[in-house]
């Protein structure tokens, strides 16, 4: 027979809410950090396909001597799937010698700290280039 004087096996309750409480604060740490991490994911994609779209626009200007009658293969980033992040788009142009390329935030993305993209014909990349480029 067992005494009554020894402990049962298993968790006390506040060791229980000692451990939660280290995963909630791991969560907090972690789940922001992994957020943005997605986000920076996101924004390289929509870089990636204005510099895409960029090259295509060139191609059109080698062949033809202007940028005037282009259009754009693909309107979305990532353009492979269903979701869009990005909305991609001339901001101005084209016109004979230049034209500005935008990538607009949509969706998930819409509150993205860095906004509208931007990528003009001699290479120029908008606003926030330093922090977001």
């Amino acid at each position: 027979m067992t005494s009554m004087n020894e402990r049962a096996g298993g968790f006390t309750l506040v060791e229980l809410l000692v451990c939660l409480s280290l995963i909630g604060i791991l969560l907090g740490i972690a789940l922001p950090a992994y957020q943005e991490h997605i986000q920076r994911v996101h924004r390289v994609e929509a870089q990636k396909s204005l510099v895409e779209l960029a090259q295509s626009l060139e191609r059109f200007y080698t062949s033809r001597g202007s940028y005037v009658g282009a259009t754009l293969p693909f309107d979305q980033s990532p353009r492979d799937t269903g979701k869009a992040f990005y909305h991609l788009g001339f901001a101005s142009g084209p016109d004979e010698s230049r034209y500005v390329l935008q990538a607009e935030p949509v969706g998930a993305m819409a509150a993205d700290a860095c906004g509208v993209l931007t990528l003009t014909s001699s290479g120029l990349r908008g606003a926030a280039a330093e922090r977001c480029w």
